[in-house]
């Protein structure tokens, strides 16, 4: 009996290992080739978000947009590195098993690891436009602290939130592209519902239990608390992005799992 689970252990990290294995060969090929024919290549990372800040800045001179007393440019582009992430997280999943057909159709293999290998691949941008906000955070002279530790709770949150999203928009995009057509307007919807542009006090306080149903409140609202403000992020917002992801992963992974037993029949 013990050499029985001796031999289902090991068969059981042969199998993580693959997966791991397989993941990383898959977000490392979506990496490299991402801007293989860009002429700006990786710079793509760095320069989304500031046009998208530069832009807000351009609509804070029309609209008086407040900022929790924190110069605009910084209140913008901390919200949109975390922001980009996501949105740019579940575009990458949508396609992904489209994009993968040939594979999928040749060999058994669980289908998560291309929404997965999709969020994972778009920590490098991630990663790159936050070396422009911490150049930022050393020009306004912002000081850190200990707040930092819970940046890879919210980094984490976010991730997940990106892959519960992105795995139900891959496999609904795989039987219908019009899932896939609509994720930029779903995004763009989305953001003018996230305190990006503007700050979470400015919702009025009778709506704001119905506003914090979305969960990148709490992950935005934290980034900016954690890297501004050198404070803990807003516990409320946080608990009900952490229970709102719960909720999207209890849903969509299901549905995506399910979805998946046909994706050979219609790639």
């Amino acid at each position: 009996m013990s050499r029985g689970l001796y031999v289902n252990t090991t068969a059981n990290g042969q199998t993580l290992d693959r997966f791991l294995s397989l993941l990383w060969a898959l977000v490392i090929r979506d990496v490299t080739s991402r801007y293989r024919r860009s002429s700006l290549g990786m710079w793509w990372a760095f320069l989304q978000p500031l046009i998208l800040m530069i832009l807000f800045n351009m609509l804070r001179g029309i609209v008086n947009i407040p900022s929790d007393g924190i110069p605009y440019v910084l209140f913008s582009y901390t919200a949109l590195v975390p922001w980009t992430f996501f949105t740019n997280s579940i575009s990458s999943c949508g396609p992904c098993i489209i994009n993968n057909a040939e594979v999928i159709k040749k060999i058994a293999l669980p289908r998560e690891v291309f929404p997965l290998a999709a969020v994972v691949a778009t920590l490098f941008d991630f990663a790159m436009s936050s070396i422009v906000l911490a150049g930022m955070m050393v020009w306004f002279r912002v000081p850190v602290g200990w707040s930092l530790l819970w940046i890879p709770v919210l980094v984490t949150i976010m991730a997940i939130t990106a892959f519960a999203v992105g795995s139900l928009l891959a496999g609904l995009g795989t039987f219908r592209r019009d899932f896939t057509f609509a994720t930029p307007f779903l995004t763009q919807a989305w953001l003018f519902v996230t305190p990006v542009i503007y700050p979470l006090s400015t919702v009025p306080e009778n709506w704001r239990s119905l506003y914090m149903l979305n969960p990148m409140v709490g992950i935005v609202e934290g980034f900016r608390n954690v890297l501004i403000k050198g404070t803990a992020p807003p516990l409320e917002p946080l608990v009900m992005s952490v229970v709102i992801t719960g909720v999207l992963v209890a849903v969509c992974w299901p549905m995506f799992r399910k979805l998946s037993e046909y994706f050979a029949d219609v790639l």
